[in-house]
């Protein structure tokens, strides 16, 4: 059930006391807000109106803007019925979209609209892959402009082939190309791309080996044996490397801005950066052996040294260029680690995380519980993050077979 009403943007107009009239689309409880042509003071406005008479007499237009909102609702409702009638996926968002259909031809106009998105979501890591994208896509075509219509089969080919061109290997050539079919998929949705024919049905994303680099029982004991400065930043970095070890490859987003109220009644809770869900797992003594360097009664300090407490980072792109910043440090006295411990291994902070999975795969052969532990949300990922160590798994048949 949809139903459809006006409300006043709650900021008025720069350098204005009037408020722009927004229509307001709901569908299960779920709202979007589409910007209207009107702005007007909030002592005209009725908040219960009857037959749609939101603007009051005493504003001199009232008669032109309520015909106007009466003309937009009905363009709402006649999006719904088209929605319906053809099948589609009916959300206040989708209703939205397909009123301002001739505003998206262009799947870079799109783009840019799910961008705006974002950022007020503050999808710092998704904009910047957006924006890569119709970086390369503008490079590509040499236009500013792509419509839906031009993405074809022979289109997704080209676009490869130039991505190559650049250097780039399978993986990134790849992750460009998941990213546009996101955004393509994303159109098909609210109805932007029909009837065209999906090019990425015929058009398969050939993704690189991807090589994960860990570490066995033997070289991670090598790295907690090395003698290393204590307080030196090294020494942090070791400890920050075996901290995330130790609880099932703490990845470094979470790793860098770790908290001391993370820490409470012999656990380790913290939402997890990448998928924003709550992760808890059990300290055991090593662990807590590495948190009895770092002790804070303040529960809102940082455990590792690596932010300041006296930085806000709450602005969420500041936020990410420093963790970006960080995470480089780390992997870059990682490969002095590596070579102080003699360990011929380009390792990074990823390596602890795929480590943790690949020595605990050879100890347990209960997914599930290897799932949860690394904080996958489902078994799919966690097989197919998993799929990378396969080689070993081969070795060991090629030697039953043969010994």
């Amino acid at each position: 059930m949809s139903s459809y009403n006006i409300e006043l943007n709650s900021k008025p107009k720069k350098g204005s006391n009037e408020h722009t009239l927004l229509l307001r689309i709901t569908v299960n409880r779920k709202h979007a807000r589409l910007r209207l042509d009107h702005a007007i003071q909030p002592k005209h406005f009725n908040q219960n109106p009857n037959q749609n008479k939101y603007i009051r007499s005493s504003h001199s237009k009232h008669a032109i803007i309520n015909r106007d909102i009466d003309d937009k609702i009905q363009e709402a409702k006649e999006a719904a019925k088209d929605l319906e009638k053809e099948k589609k996926h009916l959300t206040a968002e989708s209703i939205k979209q397909r009123m301002n259909q001739a505003d998206y031809s262009s799947i870079i106009e799109f783009a840019n609209s799910v961008i705006k998105t974002m950022e007020k979501n503050n999808q710092v890591g998704s904009v910047k892959k957006y924006k890569t994208l119709i970086n390369k896509l503008s490079e590509f075509t040499k236009s500013n402009d792509l419509l839906f219509v031009e993405i074809t089969l022979v289109f997704l080919e080209e676009f490869h082939a130039y991505m190559r061109s650049l250097g780039n290997n399978e993986t990134t050539s790849s992750k460009y190309l998941e990213t546009l079919r996101t955004i393509y998929r994303k159109a098909s949705i609210t109805g932007l791309t029909d009837p065209l024919p999906n090019p990425f049905f015929n058009f398969k994303i050939r993704r690189g080996q991807v090589t994960r680099t860990r570490l066995n029982e033997d070289e991670i004991k090598e790295i907690v044996e090395l003698e290393l400065p204590k307080g030196s930043l090294i020494w942090h970095i070791k400890n920050a490397f075996l901290f995330s070890f130790y609880n099932a490859g703490i990845r470094a987003s979470d790793l860098i801005t770790m908290q001391w109220k993370n820490v409470a009644d012999g656990r380790l809770t913290y939402k997890m950066h990448k998928t924003q869900k709550v992760h808890s797992v059990k300290l055991l003594d090593k662990p807590k052996h590495i948190l009895d360097y770092y002790d804070s009664d303040d529960p809102d300090h940082y455990i590792f040294p690596f932010f300041k407490n006296d930085i806000d980072y709450s602005d969420p792109v500041f936020l990410h260029n420093q963790i970006s910043a960080k995470t480089a440090l780390l992997n870059k006295y990682l490969k002095q680690i590596a070579t102080k411990a003699g360990i011929h291994k380009n390792i990074s902070t990823h390596t602890a995380r795929h480590s943790f999975a690949d020595i605990a795969r050879k100890k347990t052969d209960n997914l599930y519980n290897l799932s949860k532990t690394l904080g996958h949300s489902s078994l799919k990922i966690t097989e197919s993050y998993l799929a990378s160590f396969d080689e070993d798994a081969i070795d060991d048949t090629l030697n039953s077979v043969f010994d």
